[in-house]
């Protein structure tokens, strides 16, 4: 794949969820050990208590962010808000912290928990998921 193919799927994954071609969650470098181009999703404080942090796409894992946001979208939860989130999970097999899923929609729980085992509450994961003993 190209890098002109790989950057354009890239970019049209986020603007079919962004009905407009914006959005936050996409960062990107063009310069030396980046160059030509490097993409990565945000997911700080997504995996760890106050953490920057980001997710890399590349070509090996574009398919995994293609079809992330059919299943995000095919769920009902908005892929513009939780996409990215949801990629960045799949792509570590890890679920996000247990802060995270405060008052969030059943069909975003269960995508986050498909991602990877039920996390330790500890010093990066300080709150437990709710419901947590229930969804091991």
């Amino acid at each position: 794949m190209s890098n002109e193919e790989f950057l354009l799927r890239v970019l049209k994954c986020f603007d079919e969820c962004s009905e407009g071609g914006s959005h936050d969650d996409i960062w990107w470098r063009t310069d030396g050990e980046y160059a030509p181009v490097t993409i990565w999703v945000n997911c700080s404080d997504l995996f760890y208590w106050g953490t920057a942090d980001l997710e890399k796409i590349t070509p090996e894992n574009l398919p995994l962010l293609e079809q992330t946001m059919k299943d995000v979208k095919a769920a009902g939860v908005s892929p513009y808000v939780h996409g990215a989130s949801v990629f960045a999970c799949r792509s570590r097999k890890m679920r996000p912290q247990g802060a995270v899923y405060k008052d969030e929609e059943s069909a975003l729980i269960e995508l986050f928990d498909a991602c990877g085992p039920l996390r330790p509450v500890d010093f990066a994961n300080p709150k437990p998921q709710p419901g947590q003993e229930e969804r091991k």
